[in-house]
């Protein structure tokens, strides 16, 4: 059934891993009173996703099959304080359309049911843009490219190569909100003469440990256009030791006093040395999703 509509190019927007969304959907229909809310939610999340791509695809035993939605229209009612999917959906050029079925929204806000809401913001909030307001909600779009991937959460260091850089980054930020340099605290000695300089591959090291621990409650690109603006503002945030680590202006301010450091002792701007850490973020963490996909299906 020809249910995608053809209105310009198509893009591959994202792969849903099916093992994952088979123990999602276990998860949310199970009556366990003692389940997680947040893991519940992400549960939620990649459903959203795995069923958006089912609806707009021709065929959905094709893993690659193209489709155009990267976003999903959500509502935060004001009075509830409930997530619920409206009928619309955005594609990667920034279109909006609606769902092309008549029962689609029902569907979907069948999947969700009680689940996303103030009680589980932790797991849905960092996927989401706002997008404005009406009298009755806050309108968001959740990113369903990232709603697939942030339902891996896995904390064993050998099942996940990143634990270590993101233990590394956290270190980083805490010893940020003390007060002290992130960079000259991470090294070894803090002598000039019985070290080297920290080189560009060091300063790419220590913003990509940064992006580690954020990731799941921040999107890089944000945190890295946050950590930017700081770099350059003369009103930095008003931050505590006792600042959640994980605070959006923790990990971007801990990230400009890196990119800060590192403008002034090597030939590297702080937007080029944002964009290397990025990249290699990116690599890193699709390597560790990819190879724990690869476990769950291999066990």
């Amino acid at each position: 059934m020809q249910r995608h509509q053809d209105t310009g190019p198509h893009t591959l927007s994202y792969t849903v891993p099916e093992d994952e969304a088979v123990n999602a959907d276990h998860l949310i229909s199970s009556d366990d009173p003692g389940a997680d809310l947040v893991e519940r939610a992400r549960a939620v999340c990649l459903l959203l996703a795995a069923t958006v791509r089912d609806f707009l695809v021709d065929d959905v035993d094709d893993p690659d099959a193209p489709f155009d939605a990267v976003e999903l229209e959500m509502a935060h009612a004001h009075t509830t304080g409930l997530v619920q999917p409206t009928r619309y959906y955005w594609t990667a050029d920034g279109t909006r359309r609606a769902l092309p079925g008549e029962g689609d929204l029902d569907h979907l806000t069948g999947l969700v049911l009680w689940e996303l809401g103030d009680h589980s913001r932790a797991a849905w909030s960092p996927l989401c843009t706002l997008q404005g307001t009406t009298p009755d909600a806050a309108l968001y779009r959740l990113d369903l490219t990232q709603a697939q991937a942030a339902t891996i959460r896995v904390t064993d260091a050998e099942r996940d190569p990143t634990f270590e850089s993101a233990t590394t980054g956290l270190d980083i930020v805490t010893q940020y909100l003390q007060g002290r340099s992130s960079v000259a605290e991470a090294g070894p000695t803090r002598s000039a003469e019985a070290a080297p300089a920290p080189t560009q591959a060091d300063f790419t090291t220590a913003v990509t440990a940064v992006l580690h621990p954020a990731d799941g409650w921040h999107h890089a690109p944000h945190v890295l256009e946050r950590a930017l603006t700081l770099h350059t503002t003369s009103t930095p945030p008003c931050l505590t030791p006792d600042t959640h680590p994980r605070d959006l202006d923790a990990l971007a301010g801990a990230i400009a006093d890196i990119l800060r450091t590192a403008e002034n002792t090597t030939d590297i701007t702080p937007d080029t040395l944002a964009d290397i850490a990025e990249t290699t973020f990116q690599d890193e963490v699709d390597a560790a999703r990819f190879a724990h996909v690869r476990h769950i299906r291999q066990a």
